[in-house]
């Protein structure tokens, strides 16, 4: 398959949490790898006295992404709000690092058309991408820029 990564939560008496991240050898199957963080975490045990709140098998889908644009920042960002699937009106947001100024309104305005509504729609009820606690959007009320 490809190189993958074990992500560990561990978490101490004052519930603290600190993550470590893992590389693993290259396996064939995924049941291998399956099988091989289990025997991490089974002889980890005896060896921490922090407990392990979560363990994730990470297998990086694309190997190969795209460059940044000159002037790009990661501390600029825009947070989308919408209304949750099945929630009674209840909201979250989703957040965007990097937004290009090209993207902005006039005022500083982040509009939820456009391009940018091709990416909101990833995360819509239906669609292959969730919010936190696997929710899904129903409707995207606004985005704004991130100060």
């Amino acid at each position: 398959m490809a190189t993958a990564y074990l992500s560990v939560r561990y978490i101490d008496s004052q519930n603290r949490t600190t993550t470590r991240r893992y590389e693993m050898a290259e396996q064939t199957l995924l049941a291998d790898y399956i099988t091989a963080a289990s025997g991490f975490i089974t002889i980890l045990e005896s060896d921490t006295d922090l407990g392990v709140q979560r363990v994730d098998l990470v297998i990086p889908a694309v190997t190969a992404g795209f460059a940044g644009v000159a002037g790009s920042n990661v501390d600029v960002g825009a947070t989308f709000t919408g209304e949750l699937v099945d929630k009674d009106g209840a909201k979250a947001s989703l957040k965007l690092p990097g937004i290009p100024d090209s993207k902005l309104g006039t005022n500083g305005d982040v509009p939820i058309a456009g391009t940018i509504a091709s990416w909101l729609a990833l995360f819509e009820e239906d669609c292959n991408f969730m919010l936190s606690d696997g929710e899904q959007i129903e409707t995207w009320v606004k985005g704004a820029l991130d100060r």
